[in-house]
């Protein structure tokens, strides 16, 4: 009688143990070789997924573009290793290159795993990319191809190598005269747009989300995302304060010191603090806040946008007027 007991707590003891470990809430992680690329740069995307062994991954299926604007090089390599106490990592890495300049907005990537008999779907954590315009020298003289150099031919060779070989070089020679001159005829000096101001870019940026309607389709994480992105991007570019990396308190830390009369600390502050509510603590937000929110980050770029700082306590006309 108690050997049967046994036996029986013993298989649920195991099943309960099985369930557990399968149950394993994965980790998702993402990484990127570089946010700043020149146009039709090559680097590397990475998703990881840390889980239990037993625990299958299905990472989405990609074609030719990640997103608008941001292109896949090659087939997406996937990869396992162990990474100790009975879990692996399994990774999905992407080629990705871009052939038009701007800010690029790099969604979070649905991935499919089980947990504890259903599936679920994990998102990765979303990034950027910044493409920029490659610097021509347009005060260089442009000069014609020269032509390739031969040895001098002999009488003594010609006669040799006799008729049909005079024959196959008279043809190479006409073959390359028509390719030289169709050279010379398509070749035109690169146009590459000059670097536009960061205030430019990011006002564009701020027009798509307006466009977008996101928070309209009761995505107001995505919509708070990106705008806190672009408002961060215009922080360190403008001001050279690395604000992607800083947290929002750090940001308006640093925004503090600069001691301009250009900046509105407290709707910068309320946008940065809600914005975290809602991405971090899923806080709900009504429609009068959503656009408020926008048309402050709007306001934020174009007062700000002029290189000349006003100090604070300098009472003139232009300051009067904003």
């Amino acid at each position: 009688m108690f050997r049967r007991i046994d036996f029986v707590i013993l298989v649920l003891t195991f099943q309960l143990f099985n369930n557990s470990s399968f149950g394993q809430i994965p980790v998702v992680k993402t990484s990127i070789d570089t946010n700043r690329i020149t146009i039709g740069d090559q680097i590397k995307l990475k998703y990881e997924v840390e889980k239990n062994k037993q625990q299958p991954v299905r990472f989405p299926v990609y074609t030719e573009s990640l997103t608008d604007g941001i292109e896949i090089v090659g087939a997406p390599v996937i990869d396992s290793l162990k990474s100790g106490k009975g879990l692996n990592i399994v990774s999905l890495q992407l080629t990705i290159t871009s052939f038009d300049t701007g800010l690029y907005y790099i969604p979070p990537q649905p991935i499919l795993v089980p947990l504890s008999g259903f599936t679920d779907t994990i998102l990765t954590e979303p990034t950027y990319l910044e493409v920029l315009g490659v610097a021509i020298d347009t005060t260089g003289t442009i000069r014609d191809i020269k032509a390739n150099r031969r040895a001098p031919v002999t009488v003594g060779e010609i006669l040799i190598y006799s008729l049909p070989v005079l024959l196959i070089l008279a043809i190479i020679l006409i073959v390359i005269y028509y390719l030289g001159k169709k050279e010379k005829q398509d070749a035109e000096p690169i146009q590459v747009k000059p670097e536009e101001p960061p205030h430019i870019t990011a006002l564009r940026e701020l027009d798509k989300i307006k466009a977008q309607k996101l928070w309209q389709q009761q995505k107001q994480k995505e919509y708070y995302t990106r705008i806190t992105y672009v408002i961060r991007w215009y922080i360190s570019k403008r001001f050279d304060i690395p604000a992607l990396e800083l947290t929002s308190d750090e940001i308006l830390s640093q925004i503090r010191e600069l001691e301009t009369a250009r900046i509105n600390y407290d709707i910068l502050e309320d946008l940065l603090s809600l914005a975290d509510l809602v991405k971090f603590a899923k806080g709900e937000t009504d429609p009068d806040e959503n656009i408020r929110h926008l048309d402050n980050a709007f306001d934020f770029i174009k007062k700000t946008k002029d290189r000349q700082e006003i100090p604070k306590g300098v009472d003139t006309l232009e300051a009067k007027n904003e």
